[in-house]
């Protein structure tokens, strides 16, 4: 079925800004402390993060030396996954500081000629049984911190910034939240086809960012936080429904794009350059 291209709009409304603040914050969104003010996190756990709850949960609060090469991540939620790293012509993810305690985990730099340096966390779920981050018809929420790199020309093998994705463009099913030339969007495609919500301004280089993108009554709505600004979070939204959102045993990727076998996609890695923490994945 076709569907007709949806046009994203601001969404300004204080009741509406407060509907979108209580589904996030129900799934450990931006109503979580971010930790400031707060004592400093016992080492192996930062409490601000609020995972226990959600389906994926990634804090990467383990006790970690800043520098070293990030070979997995463990589950802070509840569904049962396994985490490794692919990589691809000699990228590599390394662990470094988080923006508000514990660990976080930086990606390849740009580089801008020859192979494209690139790694993505890989999250398989158990194909034996039901998948838990498979949304189907369900309300979710999708979301993660970043902090982008200083922004580049880009070139065609290297011309994409991922930061979550289950999925590739042009099959059945997707969730992606990805930065395109700086400005943040969210894709979801499903059997009634496909919703994009997009920002309207590119995001601010070495800036700690939370974004995060809600299915829920209809409507896919999309949050954008700046964590290091006094701002207010700014949010967009789309009223349509990507119907259900079926994977069939597809990885999910944290910071490139993957094949359908969980490798790094050859030719387009669509790498995000920067470093990511608190990754979320939560169905209703």
């Amino acid at each position: 079925m076709s569907t007709p291209t949806l046009v994203p709009r601001l969404l300004i409304g204080a009741a509406i800004g407060a509907l979108i603040g209580a589904v996030i914050g129900a799934a450990g969104g931006c109503a979580v402390s971010d930790g400031a003010g707060a004592a400093p996190p016992s080492p192996g756990r930062h409490p601000g993060k609020g995972l226990a709850k959600l389906d994926l949960g990634l804090g990467f609060d383990q006790v970690v030396v800043p520098g070293d090469m990030v070979p997995g991540a463990t589950n802070d939620g509840t569904a049962t996954v396994d985490i490794t790293v692919a990589t691809q012509a000699g990228g590599r993810l390394t662990w470094t500081p988080g923006r508000a305690g514990g660990s976080a985990v930086r990606t390849p730099g740009y580089v801008a000629e020859g192979p494209v340096p690139a790694a993505a966390l890989v999250v398989r779920t158990d194909p034996s049984a039901p998948d838990p981050l498979d949304p189907g018809a369900a309300d979710f929420v999708v979301g993660v911190d970043f902090r982008a790199d200083p922004a580049t020309a880009g070139r065609a093998e290297d011309d994409g910034d991922n930061l979550v994705q289950r999925g590739r463009f042009g099959q059945p099913a997707q969730l992606k939240l990805q930065l395109d030339h700086g400005v943040a969007s969210c894709r979801l495609a499903g059997t009634l086809g496909e919703v994009l919500v997009q920002a309207d301004q590119a995001v601010t280089p070495e800036r700690w960012y939370r974004l995060t993108c809600t299915r829920s009554a209809g409507a896919v709505r999309m949050r954008l936080a700046d964590l290091d600004g006094g701002t207010d979070p700014r949010e967009w939204a789309v009223t349509a429904d990507p119907g259900t959102i079926t994977f069939d045993g597809v990885p999910l990727s944290i910071g490139a794009k993957l094949a359908d076998h969980g490798r790094i996609a050859p030719g387009s890695a669509d790498q995000f350059h920067g470093t990511i923490d608190r990754v979320v994945l939560d169905v209703r």
